[in-house]
Order: structure tokens, then sequence, then C-alpha cells
């Protein structure tokens, strides 16, 4: 154990674990940049991707996948404490001292889109942060969600239970609900899908031209087009080759219920012709795809 882990461990012992966090975070987190732009969900959309295209550009620092840090306890920890998941400062002087201009650094965590609090912390941390979303078809993302808790968090329940628990078995009209036995990580994978509150929510403290929002649908289509107009968003030279087609890197899983999927088709459609109208966006959901694709990250 070096020095430094040897201090930490002590400040732990005399100040406890959120103690240490937080001075340690004071006395060396203004030496670490803060995020330029940050990627807000939503999760299963492609937004683990789209960072790592992001860190691999020449002018990004990279930054972070999940820091978590504006919808966890991590958020007590203080500012400071999340600075230093970024780069030091010195790393953007070094790109500036080699004719690189601008120098940005981001982060993403895909949860931060669907979590109430999350857009005024933000707003008060990186007033000035871009931001990036990610929309994909939302019965294909609630799919892909519990197939995703099916591997990583001990999830049981079938898909259809998983949908049924939210919005009931075929036949029910009372429409969506928290379940009564609802599990403390249980992801609500159905309420996620429903973008446009989440959305609004977010633009009562950021200007409409602060957020940009991306049909995940384009991005695995056609990376190299929309990460064109991520560059541009972003004040970033276009970069040159991209794959065009994303590669599937997710474990196989179970085959979803095509009867489930369907039903979460029709019961999102109002919702989506709502979100496509406030958008201006002409959304191409549950015209094109089936379940079984799935997208690489995020």
């Amino acid at each position: 154990m070096g020095p430094e882990a040897r201090l930490h461990r002590a400040l732990e012992r005399s100040l406890g674990r959120r103690g240490a966090r937080r001075l340690r975070g004071r006395v060396l987190g203004r030496t670490h940049l803060l995020p330029d732009f940050i990627i807000i969900g939503a999760a299963r959309s492609g937004t683990t991707h789209l960072l790592g295209q992001l860190n691999a550009h020449p002018n990004v620092l990279e930054g972070p996948a999940e820091t978590h840090f504006f919808d966890t306890h991590r958020y007590t920890y203080g500012t400071g404490w999340y600075r230093l998941r970024f780069p030091p400062n010195k790393a953007r002087r070094r790109r500036y001292h080699e004719g690189l201009h601008p120098v940005l650094t981001g982060e993403s965590s895909p949860s931060y889109l669907s979590h109430p609090n999350a857009p005024a912390r933000v707003a008060r941390a990186v007033p000035h942060a871009r931001l990036l979303v990610l929309l994909r078809d939302p019965a294909l993302r609630a799919a892909s969600h519990w197939a995703w808790c099916l591997r990583q968090c001990g999830e049981t329940r079938t898909f259809r239970e998983a949908v049924e628990a939210e919005i009931g078995p075929p036949g029910d009209e009372r429409g969506l609900r928290v379940p009564p036995d609802k599990r403390p990580n249980d992801p609500l994978v159905v309420r996620r899908g429903i973008y446009q509150p989440q959305l609004e929510r977010w633009l009562t403290h950021f200007p409409d031209d602060q957020l940009l929002v991306i049909q995940s649908e384009r991005w695995f289509r056609d990376p190299p087009g929309v990460m064109d107009e991520v560059c541009d968003y972003l004040g970033l030279p276009r970069r040159a080759a991209l794959p065009r087609v994303m590669r599937n890197r997710n474990k196989p899983h179970e085959p979803f219920d095509e009867a489930v999927i369907e039903r979460l088709r029709e019961f999102y459609h109002p919702y989506n012709e709502q979100l496509a109208h406030y958008l201006r966006m002409d959304l191409d959901w549950g015209r094109a795809g089936g379940a079984e694709g799935d997208a690489p990250g995020g």
C-alpha cells in the first residue's frame, strides 16, 4: 500500500468514509477539471458507446462512465470528490501546448435523465455543461433494460412479469402504477420510457440549446453521421472514420416475448406521439426492427 492509500485509510478511520472523501475532494478537487459535457441517458440506449467514441477523439480528455454522482448518495461527498473522477487541469494545458483547441472532457451516467433531483444538482455544479440525450424505442429499451437486470442485478422475474408489475395484465385499464411490492433497486423499466416529462424536468434548469436529443436508432445505423452532429454541437473538429455498423457486444439473453413488446408499443403510442410533437422529430419507433437486436453498451 502506497503512502497516499495509507493516508486515505487513516482519514477514513478518523473521519469516516464520507468525511474522508469530502476532505480529499476539498483539498485535491480544485486541481481537476469539471465536465464540459454529460451524457444523461437514456439507459440502454447506446450511451456507453457514444462516450467511448468521444473519449477517443484527440480533443477530448478521457472521462468516466457512470460516476452516478448526481443521482446517488455520492452527491454528499461534494463537488471536489466529483472533480477527482476527471483528468487534472494540467492535462488540458498539455493539450493546449500541443496545439489542440478546444480540449473537453465529460462523463456518461444514463440514469441521470430519469432521476428527479439530478437536473437541479447538475445545474448548480456545472451550469455550462452541454447535455446529450439518446432516446431509444421505449418498448425495446424496456426489454433491453430487463435483460441487463437479469444478468447484472439479480432480476428473477420474466419480462412479462416485470412489465405487468407496472401496467397490469392485459385488459387492465388502470394505467401506469408503481408496484406495491417495489424493491429498492427495481428499475421500473416501463416508466423510464415515458421520456417527455423527464426532458421537461431538465429543460426547467437548462436552455434548449444546451441539450441535444439524438434518436438512438440513428446512432445505431449511422455512427459517423451522428458523431459529426455531436462534434458540431460540442464545438469539436469532426473526426475521420468511424465504423458504420455497430457490433452487438452484449451477451446473449433470453428471447423477448413478442406479445409483450407489442403490448408495450400500444401502451407507449400516445406518449410517443406527444414526444414527437414536443421535439419536432419523426420518431419511427415500432415501424421497423425487432426485439432481438440490442444496443452495444449503455
